[in-house]
C-alpha cells in the first residue's frame, strides 16, 4: 500500500531539521519554533511537514519567512503559509501570538481526532499560551502527543491513569545494528565508536546470517573473525560492553538459519522473518512462534516487518506471538529502523499488556544514524503507552545478560503479569 504525497518518518525529519534551522537564523524572533502535525506524534508517516512558532507581530513573521523561500505572495494579516512542497508533502508554517502559541501548537499537532474529542468535553474558544494551560482548562494534565490518538487517552487522563512514557535517556543500550560483515556501512569499529559516544553502556553487533535476503550477511567462516575483532577494540572503549550477537533468520520450514552449535557461540541471538514464503497467516505465526520457543533466541525482530508506505507486513496471530513470548522470556522488539518502526501504537500496548518484555532498538545500518533511529523507536514506544518498566535495554548490563542466560537455561525471566503497568 503506498501513500502519495507522504514522507517516511526519516525524510520528513531531515527535511524539517533543515527547515527549523533555516528559519531559525534568518528569524531568531520566532521562539520556540517546532514540528507539530504527524512529526510531532512520530507518526510512521508524515503527510505534511508542519511548524509552530511565536511571535509579536505574526504577521510580519509570516512575510519574512514567506520572502526568505520565495514563497507566492501572502495575504496582509496571515499567520500561516505555504512554503512550497517537500517530495509532494506540503511544507506549512504557522506562527501565533505568544498568548496564543499553545493553542495554535495543539491544533496544529492534532490528531483530529483528539482535538474533536477536546472540544466535545468542553475546550474553550478561547487562547492558552501553552498547552499545560489549554488541557487544564478542562481538567486534564497535560497528553503527551505522541498518545493523542483519539480513542481512550481522555478517559485515562481524567482517571489518572496515563503512563510515565520512556525517554531516549532511558536508553542504556542498544540490542541491533549492522555492519560491513553484512549489509552495514560502517565498519565494527565505527559502530563501537559511536555507541561509545552516544554514551550507551552496552550494545551487541547484530548481522544477519547467511539466510538473509541482503546484499551481504555474515559468513560462517567469518564469525571468528568478528569477534576476535570486537575484543580487539574493548579496551579502546571502557565503560562500553560490546555484545558479539546475530540476527539469524527464521527459514521457511521454522528452522534457523544458524546451528544451535554455532548459535550458543553468541553473546545474544536476534531472529528475524524477512521473506515470505509459506506466506498464509498461519504458516507465518507458526515460524515466528518456533523462533519464539527457541532457548537461544532472546530477541523476535520486528515482529510485523512492515515497510511503511508500501506493506503493512504480515499477518499474524499477534495475541499467541505476545503470550508466547510472555511465558517463554522472549522479547518483542520495537525497532527504529523508519522502513519499519515496528511495533507500532496498539501493538506494542497490547504486548506489553499481555506481559512481554520489549527491547528498543536502531535496527541502524549507518553510524551516523544511531541516535535518531534510536529516537524513532523511542517515539514509536511511546505512540504505544510504552515505559521504561517494559523495555528489557533501560536495564542494566547484568539484568540483559541474566535475561538471556536464563532462556538458555530453561528458566525464562518473565515480564510483568499480564495487564500490570
Amino acid at each position: 500500500m503506498t501513500h502519495a504525497g507522504a514522507l517516511s518518518l526519516s525524510r520528513a525529519w531531515d527535511a524539517c531539521d533543515r527547515l527549523t534551522s533555516s528559519i531559525a537564523q534568518a528569524c531568531p524572533e520566532l521562539t520556540p519554533l517546532q514540528p507539530a502535525g504527524d512529526l510531532r506524534r512520530l507518526e510512521p508517516l508524515v503527510r505534511s511537514i508542519v511548524l509552530v512558532a511565536a511571535a509579536d507581530d505574526p504577521p510580519r513573521a509570516v512575510h519574512s519567512i514567506a520572502s526568505l523561500f520565495n514563497s507566492p505572495q501572502i495575504d496582509n494579516g496571515s499567520t500561516s503559509c505555504i512554503l512550497g512542497v517537500y517530495e509532494r508533502a506540503a511544507i506549512d508554517v504557522r506562527i501565533a501570538s505568544r498568548d496564543a502559541y499553545g493553542s495554535v501548537l495543539f491544533t496544529a499537532t492534532g490528531s483530529r481526532a483528539h482535538v474533536e474529542a477536546m472540544r466535545r468535553r468542553g475546550l474553550p474558544e478561547r487562547p492558552f499560551a501553552d498547552e499545560t494551560q489549554l488541557y487544564a482548562s478542562v481538567d486534564l494534565p497535560f497528553i503527551h502527543p505522541e498518545l493523542r490518538h483519539g480513542t481512550d487517552e481522555l478517559d485515562a487522563a481524567a482517571a489518572n491513569r496515563l503512563p510515565i512514557l520512556l525517554e531516549t535517556d532511558d536508553m542504556r543500550g542498544d540490542l541491533h545494528m549492522h555492519t560491513t560483515y553484512s549489509d552495514g556501512r560502517d565498519s565494527v569499529e565505527t559502530m563501537i565508536a559511536s555507541c561509545h559516544a552516544l554514551g550507551y553502556e552496552y550494545m551487541a553487533l547484530t548481522d544477519h546470517s547467511t539466510g538473509a535476503m541482503a546484499a551481504r550477511t555474515l559468513g560462517y567462516d567469518e564469525i571468528a573473525k568478528q569477534r576476535e575483532e570486537i575484543d580487539a577494540l574493548r579496551d579502546r572503549f571502557p565503560g562500553l560492553t560490546i555484545l558479539h550477537g546475530v540476527e539469524v533468520d527464521i527459514i521457511a520450514d521454522g528452522r534457523l538459519d544458524f546451528d544451535d552449535e554455532l548459535l550458543g557461540r553468541f553473546d545474544i541471538v536476534l531472529a528475524s522473518l524477512h521473506e515470505r514464503r509459506g506466506d498464509d497467516p498461519e504458516r507465518l505465526t507458526a515460524r515466528s512462534l518456533a523462533a519464539i520457543r527457541h532457548p537461544l533466541v532472546n530477541i523476535l525482530c520486528h515482529p510485523a516487518n512492515r515497510i511503511v508506505g508500501h506493506s503493512e507486513g504480515y499477518s499474524l496471530d499477534f495475541d499467541a506471538l505476545y503470550e508466547a513470548a510472555a511465558e517463554l522470556g522472549t522479547a518483542l522488539e520495537i525497532d527504529g529502523a523508519p522502513m519499519h518502526v515496528d511495533l507500532d501504537g496498539d501493538r506494542a500496548r497490547a504486548a506489553a499488556a499481555a506481559g512481554a518484555t520489549l527491547t528498543v532498538d536502531s535496527d541502524c545500518h549507518r553510524a551516523e544514524a544511531l541516535g535518531r533511529q534510536m529516537r524513532f523507536g523511542v517515539g514509536t514506544a511511546r505512540r504505544g503507552w510504552i515505559g521504561r518498566n517494559h523495555v528489557l535495554n533501560t536495564r542494566s548490563l547484568d539484568e540483559v545478560l541474566a535475561f538471556v542466560a536464563a532462556k538458555r537455561r530453561g528458566r525464562p525471566l518473565h515480564g510483568r503479569a499480564p495487564g500490570q503497568w
